[in-house]
């Protein structure tokens, strides 16, 4: 498989550009996806909110966007928030990470933008010069699976592969928050 080209920039905990390359000596805190628009949270080893090793239930209390099943409160095991999914989403958009208060779960396929499918098992399938603290976990994406409210979707970083999973399993997390792009600079998302 010939590797995508990642068009990224390290963004720090304000909001401005990080020029290192080197996490350890210069962390960064988000990645602004320079082709789709798209700002991806960057998980950190320390304890705390964004530690990577923290896992939570899918949980959704809109009747409108949960698909018919709003999944199990407080599943998972974390730090700085409630484990399940929208009470992380509350406490990042509270902290005003990287300047954003509308972070969300991405769907199946804006998710699927940062893999990396030339990297094989056991992975992790993210570009490591932007996403140097990856694991090669599972992460849970907005979208309810259609033919079972109870389950949605989620991508393994292990394989480079999406499946179904119940939503009463604690799984990992990678927010993003969507900016608008000028026209010029917008790229159409592939058919799937």
């Amino acid at each position: 498989l010939k590797p995508p080209v990642f068009d990224m920039t390290r963004l720090n905990q304000d909001g401005s550009v990080n020029d290192g390359k080197d996490y350890a000596k210069q962390p960064w805190t988000c990645v602004l996806d320079n082709q789709s628009g798209m700002v991806w949270e960057v998980k950190k080893t320390e304890p705390g909110l964004h530690n990577i090793n923290n896992t939570y239930t899918w949980y959704d209390s809109n009747s409108e966007s949960n698909g018919g099943s709003p999944g199990k409160t407080n599943g998972g095991t974390c730090a700085g928030s409630n484990c399940d999914t929208e009470s992380y989403i509350k406490a990042v958009n509270a902290e005003k990470l990287c300047g954003y208060t509308d972070w969300y779960l991405p769907s199946r396929f804006e998710l699927r933008t940062i893999l990396n499918p030339a990297v094989f098992y056991p992975g992790p399938t993210l570009p490591k010069d932007f996403f140097p603290e990856s694991l090669p976990g599972k992460y849970w994406t907005d979208t309810t699976f259609k033919t079972n409210h109870a389950a949605a979707w989620a991508w393994r970083f292990d394989h480079g592969s999406d499946y179904v999973e119940n939503k009463t399993e604690a799984l990992s997390v990678r927010l993003t928050h969507a900016t608008v792009m000028p026209a010029k600079q917008a790229k159409q998302p592939s058919a799937q």
